[in-house]
C-alpha cells in the first residue's frame, strides 16, 4: 500500500465516502477535483480523466494515478454526452460558479449518466461555530462557501437537470470535533502558506512525505475516531456531510421529456 492510499484509508470520514460511491462507479468516470488521489486509486476504473483548476495538483495527480487529467474552470472542455459517471467528492464548495459545474456535469454526462457528489452540510451546527473560534474557518479549506443545506443541494441538483437516487447524511458531531482537532495540529505544524485546495489537504509528494511521521499517531488516534463515529450514531448527533448520488434526466432532440420518463 503507497504513502496516499495509506492515509486515506486512516481518515475514517475519506472510508465512508469510498464504501458510499464505489458502488456507483462506473463506465468512463470523469472526476472533479483531484486533491490528494489516494481514494481516487480506490474507487478508480480503466477509462478514467481528472480535471481540477489548479495545474500543480494536476500534474501530481497525473503522475500518481497514471491518468489523464486537464486543468479547466468550470466551463468543462469535453464533448457532450461523453461520460458515465462524474465524481465530484469535496470540490463544489471549492468552485466560484457551483451552479455553472453542476449544469456542465449534466451536459458531459450520457442520459442517465451518474454525478456521485459529496459536499460539506452548512446551517446553524456547533461544530461551525467550533471551527470558527479554532481559527478554522472556511478560507482555511479553501472553501468558497460553508457548504450546502439539504433542501437547497436537493434544488441546485434539480434545476442542472438531475434527479437524485440516493441521499444520506454522515460524519456528526464528534467526529467532526476529532477532525478540526486534528486539522488544527496539522496546520501548526506546516507553518507555511495555504495553498487553493485548502492546507487541510496535502497534495504535493513532499507534503505527503512530511506526513509520514504522523502515520503512527493517526493510527493510534484511529480508534478514538470509531468511537466518535460510534457515539455520533448512538446519540443521533447532526450529520455534517451530504453525500448524493443523482442521474441525469433523460431529454429527446427537441427538449422534451422522453416517454420512458413520461
Amino acid at each position: 500500500m503507497d504513502l496516499r492510499e495509506e492515509i486515506t484509508r486512516r481518515s475514517l470520514k475519506k472510508i465512508k465516502k469510498f464504501h458510499l460511491a464505489r458502488d456507483w462507479v462506473g463506465g468512463r468516470t470523469l472526476e472533479l477535483g483531484c486533491s490528494s488521489a489516494g481514494l481516487s486509486r480506490m474507487l478508480m476504473r480503466d477509462r478514467w480523466v481528472g480535471l481540477d483548476f489548479d495545474f500543480s495538483v494536476v500534474k501530481e495527480y497525473s503522475s500518481y494515478l497514471g491518468k489523464p487529467a486537464v486543468v479547466a474552470r468550470e466551463n468543462l472542455p469535453f464533448t457532450s454526452s461523453s461520460f458515465n459517471t462524474v465524481l465530484m467528492l469535496d470540490f463544489l464548495e471549492h468552485v466560484d460558479n457551483d451552479r455553472l459545474l453542476l449544469k456542465e456535469a449534466a451536459r458531459v454526462l450520457k442520459n442517465g449518466g451518474r454525478l456521485i457528489l459529496s459536499v460539506p452540510r452548512s446551517g446553524k451546527l456547533l461544530i461551525l461555530k467550533i471551527k470558527n473560534l479554532l481559527g478554522l474557518k472556511k478560507e482555511v479549506y479553501g472553501h468558497k462557501r460553508e457548504g450546502y443545506g439539504e433542501k437547497e443541494l436537493l434544488n441546485m441538483l434539480g434545476d442542472a437537470g438531475f434527479e437524485v437516487k440516493f441521499l444520506e447524511g454522515h460524519s456528526g458531531f464528534f467526529l467532526e470535533l476529532l477532525e478540526a482537532i486534528q486539522n488544527l495540529i496539522y496546520l501548526k505544524l506546516k507553518g507555511r502558506k495555504r495553498r487553493r485546495a485548502g492546507s487541510i489537504s496535502p497534495v504535493e509528494e513532499g507534503e505527503l512525505q512530511s506526513l509520514k511521521k504522523l502515520l503512527f499517531l493517526q493510527g493510534l488516534a484511529y480508534p478514538f475516531f470509531r468511537l466518535a463515529d460510534f457515539l455520533d450514531q448512538l446519540l443521533h448527533t447532526s450529520y455534517h456531510v451530504l453525500f448524493a448520488v443523482a442521474a441525469k434526466r433523460e431529454w429527446d432532440c427537441e427538449g422534451e421529456k422522453s416517454p420512458s420518463q413520461s
